[in-house]
């Protein structure tokens, strides 16, 4: 190992250098030079910083170097103060103190044993006490315990500012539900009451009331059924239904919206009666209705919609009568295959607009695949960019119709 032993006195100005193996070439002095200007001028005041540590504390451990006379550009300096003065072990790496005194002891044994008492102190550190060691050991426990308190307590904060928010919602939502119904009643009403005495725009009139009504319908149907998904309170009132009929009155109920923009709904299904389904009606309509307004909203104007309702064999078991398979197909934009895999997320919201600027809050998809989770069923889409999308919803049927 190539390092330098440096003997000073208590000015720290040199006494005698001494070389191990090829020595520092870049460190050289005379006798009676402060050692600090020894590492060259860019160093002095790092060296200073050295010095100043030994006439304070009598020892320095690796004390770093900077300096420009050795390539690597750092020294690492260990060194003492004792009743001779000062000694100190240059080496280009730190922890070089062990291999220095080892290599001194064979060449200059008395030098070597007062470097000792700095080898003891890196070889044999201050341990703490046991006493110390379950006093700190307490303290953190104490420390964690209030953590973990305070953790607990904002948390049930958060949950019952959570729960709160959930019942205001919901509160909102339902209140909002029967006026919006009775403006939707009453513009039906209006419509055929007036039958024939309504101008275009009178009858355009009542169309966008009953359109915008039917649009704040759906979105409050949303927010309720958040609400409840949120709380874990989403039941459903299921019942053997006629699925056909449903899908037959929500797709007339639809074509309003669709008008407003020369849409076209297209409707299929089977001739021969389906079994009856074991569903919640209320909840299969807002599906549906999700569906078929996301059909209209990304459809270009004067396109087309089709809605499609079949019957399957189920392959899971008890499955019995088989399963419905109801699909929602458009023509419209696609979506991209990057966004296809967060569709069913809640407040997922892609980067596109409907085609005439209409926005969405990304929840009706999630609320489609509760209701669809919640029957037994799943639901999937299938898009292709420009080429429209597709979603498809299986659901069990019951074994027989009565």
């Amino acid at each position: 190992m190539d390092a330098l032993v440096l003997t000073c006195d208590h000015d720290g100005r040199l006494r005698a250098l001494h070389r191990l193996g090829a020595g520092l070439p870049g460190l050289t002095g005379k006798p009676g030079t402060p050692f600090p200007a020894l590492f060259g001028p860019d160093a002095v005041a790092h060296a200073l910083d050295l010095f100043s540590g030994l006439r304070t504390s009598g020892r320095a451990l690796d004390h770093p170097v900077p300096s420009r006379l050795d390539p690597a550009g750092m020294f690492h300096v260990s060194g003492l103060s004792d009743a001779e003065g000062m000694v100190l072990a240059v080496a280009r790496a730190p922890g070089g103190l062990a291999v220095v005194t080892e290599a001194l002891d064979a060449l200059n044994p008395r030098l070597a044993r007062r470097l000792a008492p700095l080898g003891a102190a890196v070889a044999k550190p201050e341990l703490p006490s046991a006493d110390a060691l379950f006093d700190e050991m307490t303290l953190l426990n104490n420390e964690l315990a209030n953590v973990q308190r305070a953790l607990a307590k904002a948390n049930a904060e958060l949950a019952a500012s959570n729960e709160q928010k959930n019942r205001l919602m919901g509160m909102l939502a339902h209140d909002l539900r029967t006026p919006l119904q009775v403006v939707v009643g009453f513009a039906e009403l209006l419509e055929q009451r007036l039958d024939g005495r309504l101008e275009a725009a009178e009858r355009a009139c009542l169309e966008r009331i009953r359109e915008s009504s039917l649009s704040m319908r759906h979105m409050v149907e949303d927010a309720l059924s958040l609400a409840a998904l949120q709380a874990g309170r989403l039941r459903l009132a299921r019942r053997p239904s006629d699925l056909a009929a449903l899908v037959r009155r929500n797709v007339s109920m639809n074509r309003v919206l669709a008008e407003g923009k020369s849409i076209t709904i297209e409707l299929s299904v089977p001739e021969r009666p389906l079994p009856l389904a074991d569903i919640d009606p209320a909840k299969l309509d807002q599906l549906l209705n999700n569906l078929l307004s996301n059909a209209v909203k990304y459809s270009d104007r004067g396109g087309r919609v089709r809605v499609t309702l079949s019957e399957f064999a189920g392959e899971a078991p008890g499955d019995g009568g088989g399963r419905a398979r109801l699909s929602v197909s458009d023509d419209g934009r696609g979506i991209p295959p990057a966004e296809l895999a967060q569709l069913f997320q809640p407040f997922a919201r892609t980067g596109r607009l409907g085609t005439e600027g209409e926005g969405t809050v990304g929840l009706g998809l999630y609320i489609c695949r509760s209701i669809a989770e919640g029957h037994g069923g799943r639901i999937t889409a299938d898009s292709t960019p420009g080429r429209g999308s597709t979603f498809t919803v299986d659901l069990p049927l019951v074994a027989s119709s009565p």
